[in-house]
């Protein structure tokens, strides 16, 4: 037996019982404000010592105000009764003072907070320890907070010059200045940003820099909220640093501000945080657009750039996730904890509705209902689309290590996210289970399980699945003209440039060739004398078949002469898009006959070249349909086969995966021709992606039967 138990069963009370047993008291450092929430007052209350917000109505913050750690509860009750001119009893004031030590409101000394924890039971004091152990879920790694207020009241009367109108004022211009960089560079920004948060190609310096850069920029971002706070007269208590899903983490106390500022004090406060990585970026955009190229002070405020700036708004700002966003929308619409009470609402809805589950829908006003269930149907949509990417993004970076064995911790840190999620799905299908079984063991008579395995039977023998077959694919131009130098010449004019349409005809370069225009001319002179020797001969019937044979001869060198000049404007012979990159680098260069100028390609339509694996070929029809999907694209293109290769073909280097198959032969792959429409330009040669070229309905039990039958064709034969 434990005989520290039984010796704290049989022993009297010590007397430090009695001294925590003394009245309650109001934390002397306390802060309140009344607010407005969905129509009705309430009041917010800090407390320092707790380090939270409270909220009361006014009749019972009136209460709470009479608890000085003098009077006692009788005492209390009286007063309270004779203010409100309602009759209170003692021991409703003893419950009320019990429910808010539940929630440690009440203020304590140090030594009544040593008593308090040395009366719990070691059981109790493991418990609680293993509830806040920062170490018992890596989803939330928390470290000690410190107390930024001293330091924050001494920065704040040095740089209080930051909330001036002239230095908003010069924010705003900067914020302009970069937005227009942003927009006028958006082709290389936009590709560079979708490149580094795929973060494909980087090396552990590049994620060691990552992560430091994301640590100082989460750092500025809540000393920002926390500047603001001091700024409107709040006390910033605690600040801390913790690794959420091991992504460095800053958090900031600013409940106080909550308490004490108005609205549009704490719409500042919020906005704050993102308000300094803009700053950051704009002054990282200045740095970029200024310094010279690929320097380390150039390639470093890019970088800085791609990690502040858009994204930061987007994440930041947006509503659907409880970061700044969520915050700026309860403070605007005067309704707190949205997300909770909106996923509560239709939780219990779908759960009563549709599930007929014996649980309580919460009330909401019906002017709400509407707008509560489609705040939480998109906010879960956005937050589990953002939880999945930050799935995504680990196994990327080990990808880019060991491509065959990124799925791991991408795996891992799914599950590590999801895991609390998947706890509820199965505690809600026990629960369905547990009211359902009875009912669906009650229905299921002989006769019932007949029918329905003859349901299911006929289910399995429908051609109700359509047959499939994937394939990688590379998508190049219908049609491609090489337009190519006839005549050696100086390039001196380019009317095309890359990604300009052209028609057929249409002259897209100028050339010179300065000794064949001299040839030409001298050509044409000395025809025109031949022509007067033809004239004079037949006036005076003299060597007129000889003057007749020299004017045909040089008639016969000025055409061609002529044509060959004529080949000095380069046209396109067909009407598309030209594709070659950098084309006016040729200006002023010289070209030899037969040299490569530009291209020019069809993009109205493009060829789509599938590779599918032997073992699928014979399951591609002439008439089947196809469908696209680009990588990147979340549309589907409709695609026509044209042709089907006879003999296999080695699959083009940009799609094939190195994957090392030992012990086994690689399959092989044949090359089937599709065509798709592009009308829109949104497809652009070099595109990969998988395509899907259906076949045959078939049933369940068909392709079951297929998949046995090749089994035993290629092993068993």
């Amino acid at each position: 037996m434990n005989l520290t138990r039984v010796l704290n069963n049989a022993l009297p009370d010590l007397p430090a019982r009695t001294l925590v047993e003394r009245p309650p008291r109001l934390d002397p450092g306390v802060t309140f404000r009344e607010h407005m929430e969905e129509g009705k007052p309430k009041v917010r209350v800090y407390v320092p010592s707790a380090k939270g917000m409270y909220k009361f109505s006014p009749s019972d913050w009136k209460l709470v105000q009479f608890f000085d750690g003098v009077r006692s509860f009788e005492e209390i009750a009286e007063i309270y009764s004779q203010e409100t001119g309602a009759q209170y009893s003692a021991e409703s004031v003893r419950e009320f003072s019990a429910m808010l030590e539940e929630n440690d409101f009440w203020y304590k000394t140090a030594q009544e907070k040593n008593i308090l924890l040395l009366q719990q039971s070691a059981e109790e004091r493991r418990k609680k320890l293993k509830q806040h152990d920062r170490w018992a879920d890596l989803g939330e790694v928390t470290f000690p907070a410190f107390n930024p207020d001293p330091f924050l009241t001494t920065l704040y009367h040095y740089t209080r010059f930051v909330y001036s109108a002239w230095f908003t004022t010069l924010t705003l211009v900067i914020f302009i200045f970069t937005a227009w960089l942003t927009v006028t560079h958006w082709s290389e920004i936009g590709r560079d940003t979708n490149a580094f948060y795929t973060f494909s190609n980087k090396s552990w310096v590049d994620i060691l820099v990552l992560y430091l850069i994301l640590f100082a920029i989460v750092v500025v971002h809540e000393f920002a909220h926390a500047y603001a706070s001091k700024h409107f007269g709040g006390r910033v208590t605690a600040m801390g640093f913790c690794l959420i899903y091991l992504a460095p983490a800053f958090y900031t106390d600013t409940t106080e501000s909550e308490v004490t500022a108005t609205t549009y004090q704490r719409l500042i406060v919020t906005i704050a945080g993102v308000w300094s990585e803009l700053i950051i970026c704009s002054i990282a955009t200045l740095i970029w657009w200024g310094s010279a190229p690929d320097t380390p002070v150039h390639n470093g405020a890019y970088f800085m750039m791609m990690c502040t700036g858009i994204l930061s708004i987007v994440l930041n700002w947006n509503p659907l996730m409880k970061l700044d966003g969520y915050y700026i929308l309860s403070d605007l619409s005067g309704i707190q904890d949205i997300k909770e009470n909106s996923t509560a609402f239709v939780s219990a809805w779908v759960k009563k509705q549709i599930w007929r589950l014996p649980v309580e829908i919460p009330y909401v006003p019906p002017k709400r209902r509407f707008w509560f269930a489609t705040y939480a149907l998109l906010s879960g949509v956005y937050s589990y689309t953002v939880l999945y990417w930050v799935a995504r993004f680990t196994g990327n970076i080990v990808r880019n290590f060991s491509p065959e064995w990124g799925f791991v911790p991408e795996i891992a840190v799914a599950l590590m996210i999801f895991r609390s999620r998947i706890q509820l799905l199965v505690n809600f299908m026990k629960f369905l289970y547990l009211d359902k079984k009875d009912r669906v063991v009650a229905w299921f008579t002989p006769w019932k399980l007949v029918a329905a395995a003859a349901i299911l039977g006929l289910l399995l023998g429908l051609p109700l699945w359509r047959e499939s077959v994937p394939g990688r694919f590379l998508l190049e131009p219908s049609d491609t003209a090489v337009i190519r130098a006839r005549v050696s010449g100086t390039v001196t004019q380019l009317d095309a440039k890359e990604g300009q349409q052209v028609m057929a005809g249409t002259i897209v370069a100028s050339l010179r060739n300065v000794p064949m225009q001299s040839d030409l001319e001298y050509a044409k002179t000395r025809l025109s004398v031949a022509s007067e020797r033809v004239k004079a001969a037949s006036r005076e019937y003299a060597d007129y078949g000889l003057a007749l044979k020299e004017k045909e001869g040089l008639a016969g060198e000025v055409e061609q002469l002529s044509d060959m000049e004529s080949e000095l404007q380069i046209t396109s012979p067909i009407a598309g898009t030209v594709i070659t990159p950098r084309l006016h680098d040729l200006v002023g260069n010289t070209v030899k006959a037969g040299q490569e100028l530009l291209q020019v390609a069809d993009l109205s339509s493009m060829r789509a070249r599938i590779y599918i694996s032997e073992y699928d070929l014979y399951k591609i029809r002439a008439e089947a349909r196809a469908r696209l999907q680009v990588n990147g694209l979340f549309q589907t293109w409709a695609a026509q086969i044209v042709s089907v290769a006879s003999t296999p073909a080695e699959m083009d280097s940009r799609l094939a995966q190195k994957v090392e198959l030992k012990g086994m032969n690689p399959p092989h792959f044949y090359v089937v021709d599709m065509l798709v429409q592009n009308p829109e330009g949104v497809l652009k040669p070099g595109m990969t992606g998988v395509a899907r070229v259906y076949g045959r309905r078939r049933s369940l039990l068909g392709l079951g039967w297929e998949i046995a039958h090749n089994f035993l064709g290629r092993k068993a034969w």
